[in-house]
């Protein structure tokens, strides 16, 4: 099935059971070692390191459908909301995630009402072609509505335009495999390719400071009146913070410029960003400096984006079973990531009681890269998919493997010898990794989203 709209949206996913017929999970290690913030009244300066993403459960995605429409979600929010986690996000193209959420959080409203979690999901993406965008403001206000119906809520913390990148005017060169390694030559990074200067790069990707208000075209003009849309939803009361998602980061910074620059010259409160924190990509630290960035010309009181980190594993890329036959990545890359997880699990399987095997070593060290940023200054929480409660504790260790290298370690001093441990065979790891990766000069290209042929 290849669109959300197939679906209706009454279709039942599953009972409201009674919450006392759930099993429960006990925590491992106690909470979540990051600072708990209540009452939750602003999602920018309350959100937790971790946000649990429902992207995991879509039809034909991640997931076979019958987890999809089990009480896998169920157990594993309320696990991740038990750790401390109070973010989740979805989407309608991530149907029907939006649904089975819902159900979970109506199950689990008696330990963890509204008002203890805040509540992210998406609008005008609905399937997986080009067709099936639709930035209309009657179509994005009539998707919130029914998000905010399947999700048993009043009101939406954040409400993301989904994929701009498909609506907008991207520069043509970045949406071909000769435009690999622009966003990395745009800040600095050099990698394989056709070599070009970092002006030239950010001129090619129209992130030239110079061209912050140039509307590029009919696509250009959708984002903005479909960003004046949520603005006004905002002003409602609908939704708390208006923003987007995207994978290229040039078009991304480009369009949060673009959004800031005209009427009602707001600048956007959240962008996620996807697979540019990574093992294989890099990038989002070299590009936070730009976001935070006051726009050229812009003469307004100034509050940069919050930015948001998403998918760790590179969209299955780095996962312990395989890559995805969907994966856009360059063939090159893939056969490089198999090299790689070849190598680690090898490397596991020889040393000396690891503390991970070399069946998880591939997962558990993607995770540790893609969750630094959560460290950073100002810090960038990190949506995860988590399908099972299984996938809730290792998410929540790999976070405390990373606390307990930081100097000082905020970790009970009774765990910090485990996760230091845990820490070096990782950083080991990741070490191979890259070595593997640069050898196949694979490192910082970036896959066309969406190319011109699709």
């Amino acid at each position: 099935m290849n669109s959300s709209e197939e679906f209706s949206e009454e279709e039942p996913i599953g009972e409201l059971v009674p919450l006392a017929s759930i099993p429960d999970t006990p925590l491992r290690d106690g909470k979540a070692p990051w600072k708990q913030s209540e009452p939750l009244t602003d999602f920018k300066s309350q959100c937790t390191p971790l946000i649990f993403g429902g992207g995991v459960f879509a039809y034909g995605k991640y997931n076979d459908d019958q987890l999809v429409r089990s009480d896998a979600a169920l157990r594993a929010l309320r696990l991740a909301f038990r750790y401390g986690m109070n973010a989740l996000d979805t989407s309608p193209f991530y149907h029907p995630s939006e649904l089975v959420l819902g159900r979970a959080l109506r199950i689990l409203s008696e330990e963890y009402p509204r008002s203890s979690y805040f509540l992210i999901t998406k609008c005008g993406r609905y399937g997986f072609n080009k067709s099936d965008f639709d930035y209309s403001p009657d179509r994005l206000r009539a998707s919130i509505e029914r998000s905010c119906k399947r999700l048993g809520t009043s009101y939406l913390d954040a409400a993301l335009l989904h994929d701009a990148e498909f609506i907008s005017d991207q520069p043509k060169i970045a949406q071909t495999p000769q435009g690999a390694n622009l966003a990395a030559q745009a800040v600095g990074i050099t990698c394989t390719g056709e070599q070009r200067t970092q002006a030239q790069a950010q001129d090619l990707l129209g992130i030239a400071p110079e061209h912050a208000a140039q509307v590029r075209g009919e696509g250009d003009q959708r984002v903005l009146d479909a960003a004046r849309t949520l603005f006004a939803l905002k002003d409602q009361g609908k939704i708390r913070n208006v923003g987007m998602s995207g994978y290229p980061l040039g078009e991304l910074l480009r369009l949060s410029r673009l959004i800031a620059s005209h009427p009602p010259y707001r600048p956007l409160d959240v962008i996620l960003n996807y697979s540019n924190h990574t093992l294989h990509a890099d990038l989002l630290p070299a590009y936070l400096p730009l976001f935070a960035e006051r726009p050229y010309g812009y003469d307004r009181e100034w509050h940069p984006p919050m930015l948001l980190n998403a998918s760790a594993f590179s969209m299955g890329l780095f996962s312990d079973h395989g890559t995805p036959s969907w994966h856009p990545a360059d063939p090159k890359l893939k056969q490089a990531v198999q090299l790689a997880h070849d190598r680690v699990k090898n490397a596991a399987q020889v040393t000396d009681i690891p503390p991970i095997t070399g069946d998880n070593v591939l997962g558990y060290t993607a995770l540790v890269t893609g969750l630094r940023c959560t460290f950073f200054q100002p810090a960038v929480p990190t949506l995860l998919g988590m399908s099972t409660v299984e996938e809730v504790h290792t998410a929540v260790a790999a976070y405390r493997a990373l606390t307990a290298e930081q100097k000082p370690s905020s970790l009970d001093p009774s765990l910090q010898e485990k996760y230091l441990h845990m820490y070096q065979q990782l950083s080991a790891s990741e070490a191979l990794i890259l070595q593997t990766l640069r050898q196949a000069q694979v490192q910082n290209l970036c896959w066309p989203s969406p190319s011109l042929d699709s």
